[in-house]
Formats: structure tokens, sequence, C-alpha cells
């Protein structure tokens, strides 16, 4: 009940900004998507329930297509977006997931200001309501390694992902703090490929590789605004062995480690 509780305060709010915005009293709204005032004015405050074709309606009536709709289902679950759900699924029951990423540190080694950051500069248009709800979304993936037997995750990263200042110089010295703490649990394998490597395979995009217990691998290869996982043999395959040269081209755990804490010094 307070889970949903918080969700049907973010969606409130939004009708009340995006009402506010277009100029409209609640009356007039409350006639325009026929609804009761009463009804209305409880689902900007949060304190009733918001059926998806309610907010459906609200969005014809106030002339943002989609923009609320899409909030609804973010949120139906853990305010993840609804093209990942699916991914989330996969991730709940894998025993192992390895990850790489040339750019930014994964989601699930993610500080919450970290991610705040990456999804303010990713998605502009969004509002704060939608930005705190992709970082709660994100945030809930890492309850997988509260469980008594949490999946195995290995991660390979890119030097520079640890050099850039990304979120300023503060929220990057805490998110290698984070990573280096992650890093010594027993989970948890974290290596990186350096700069002066002249042998780097993974100049081309982030993917991650789940093995689930009973079932085929997964591979999963997102871009900027959906993705898709897939079971293709011989895509798993090809990304499976890109990983394992990653691994070789990386320097090792310990080495690793040495690499972050020095960096962290620099921040």
């Amino acid at each position: 009940m307070q889970k949903d509780g918080s969700r049907w305060i973010r969606i409130g709010r939004q009708i009340r900004e995006h009402r506010q915005h277009a100029g409209l009293s609640q009356e007039e709204l409350a006639k325009l998507v026929a609804l009761s005032p009463t009804m209305l004015s409880a689902m900007e405050r949060g304190v009733r329930g918001i059926k998806r074709d309610h907010v459906e309606r609200i969005d014809a009536a106030l002339g943002t297509p989609g923009t609320l709709t899409e909030l609804w289902d973010r949120s139906r679950r853990t305010g993840l977006p609804t093209w990942y759900e699916k991914v989330a699924d996969i991730e709940r029951a894998a025993s192992e997931i390895w990850v790489y990423h040339p750019l930014l540190v994964p989601g699930l080694l993610q500080t919450q200001e970290y991610a705040e950051h990456i999804f303010r500069v990713g998605r502009p248009r969004d509002t704060p309501a939608e930005i705190e709800d992709l970082v709660c979304g994100r945030m809930s993936r890492k309850a997988i390694f509260d469980r008594e037997r949490p999946p195995r995750l290995v991660v390979v990263l890119d030097e520079g992902v640890l050099r850039r200042p990304t979120g300023g110089r503060e929220i990057m010295r805490r998110q290698l703090d984070h990573l280096l703490a992650e890093s010594a649990k027993p989970h948890v394998s974290l290596q990186v490929v350096p700069y002066d490597s002249d042998h780097h395979p993974g100049l081309s995009n982030g993917f991650t590789l789940f093995t689930v217990p009973r079932k085929s691998p997964v591979l999963y290869v997102e871009t900027r605004r959906f993705g898709k996982p897939t079971e293709d043999p011989e895509a798993v395959e090809d990304y499976a062995q890109l990983f394992s040269d990653l691994r070789g081209a990386a320097l090792p755990l310990g080495a690793s480690r040495q690499l972050i804490e020095r960096l962290r010094g620099e921040f």
C-alpha cells in the first residue's frame, strides 16, 4: 500500500502540474475527461488509485499525448520503463550476469546521484518527478543482491569510464568509492581495460549476458530509447566470446582495484 501510495502521489503531482501549465481549473479538466471534480482532486493529491484510461483521457485533454500514460506504465511495477520490464524479470532470475560498458558505470553498480545525473542529461525533457521515478526503478534492481544467494556479477569497464568526472568530481569520487566497496564482495568481479592497452576488442557498444538456470543464455543490447533481449544462439555465442576477449584485455582483479583506488585519489 505504501508503495502504491507513493506511485499515486507522483502521478497526481504530474497531472496537477500539466493541468496548471494548460491554464485549466480542476473543474474545467474534470468536465473535459468526464470525471467529477472531487475525483480529480483526489487523484491530484495522490489519495486514491488512478486508472490507466483516466490518464489517457487526461493526456488527450491536456495535449500531452502519452506523457502521463507513459509515467503510469513506467511506475506500474518498479518505476522501470515498460520496454525494460522483461529484462528486469530475466535479471531477477539470473544466476550470473556479465556486463560490459565502454562509457558508463552499469546500472547495477551506480550510486543514486550518479544515476540521477545520467537520467537528467540523457532525458532533458523529463520532469523532476519522472527522473525520480526512473532513479527509484534503477535503484530497486539492486535488490537481487540482498538475497541469501545473490547472482554473480562480472563487470568489465573501459578506463575512460573511471576517469570522466560524470556529474562532477564529488559525485564521481563517491561513485568510485562505491565501486571499490562493491568489488570487494565475493559475488562481484570488476575488471578495467586500461588506456595503454594496444588491444581493445570492445570499441563498439555495451551489452549484458544473463545465465538463467534451466534456460538458454540471454543477450541484452540497449540503445538510447529501447532494448531487446535475445536468446539467438549465434548472437549469444558471439558476445560471450567478445566478453571473454574483453576480460583477457583487462587488468586482473587486483590490478583493476588498484587502478580504481589511484583514480579515486585524483578526484
